[in-house]
């Protein structure tokens, strides 16, 4: 009959029944998740689940390295170059001390400690620390590109072919130095040997764009 309750509500316990009120709004809030609400929740799992960096776990593994044996100059190493990639510079610079004051030739704590000295703006500590690297070891690549770069940057071109070139000699294939001879020479007004560094660095790196840049503010063709 039209208006009656189907007896199988009749029967119903109604102490254990939804109100309806209750229903549309656990209904609205899941709308509001699966909207703009959800950005904010996935938000906030995605951070408290993320997981620990690759960067912290070799942090904490070196720590404890350290702590089991204090002798270790490796871990000690090993824990400053984790604490530079966390870019924990100073932490970095008191573990590189730490080698270098037991094995003051140690090249890897120098050139790392230079690293870190740069990132905290101390260019000149920076410099000095490259330069006993390259008294220590006068083929060490990578410190003479560093004060290449820097004097570039600080425009002193006779300080950036003094510090490159004993290096560079002996390693022709070392594009990047090449490169930064060229760029002094060119500053220096010697066309004619930076244009012979600009072609050496792109025998062994064709695609260096600086190089290719150097050689046409050389008016050389390519």
């Amino acid at each position: 009959m039209s208006g009656s309750v189907p007896a199988a509500d009749e029967t119903r316990d109604d102490s254990r029944s939804v109100p309806v009120w209750l229903a549309l709004l656990v209904l609205a809030l899941l709308l509001a998740v699966m909207g703009v609400g959800g950005f904010a929740l996935r938000g906030a799992l995605e951070h408290s689940s993320s997981p620990t960096s690759a960067v912290d776990l070799e942090i904490a593994k070196w720590e404890d390295s350290v702590k089991i044996n204090s002798d270790d100059l490796e871990a000690h190493l090993s824990l400053g170059f984790a604490y530079q990639q966390a870019k924990r510079y100073d932490d970095a610079i008191a573990q590189y001390d730490f080698v270098i004051d037991r094995t003051p030739k140690d090249t890897a704590a120098l050139y790392n400690r230079g690293v870190a000295l740069m990132a905290l703006g101390d260019d000149d500590g920076a410099e000095a620390t490259w330069w006993q690297v390259l008294e220590i070891e006068p083929q060490h690549v990578l410190s003479a590109k560093s004060l290449g770069e820097l004097y570039a940057d600080r425009g002193e071109y006779r300080s950036l072919v003094e510090a490159v070139r004993p290096v560079v000699e002996q390693n022709d294939s070392a594009a990047d130095l090449q490169y930064l001879m060229g760029l002094a020479y060119e500053n220096l007004g010697r066309a004619d040997w930076a244009k012979i560094r600009y072609e050496l660095a792109l025998k062994y790196y064709p695609d260096m764009p600086e190089a290719k840049e150097g050689l046409k503010r050389l008016g050389v063709e390519q």
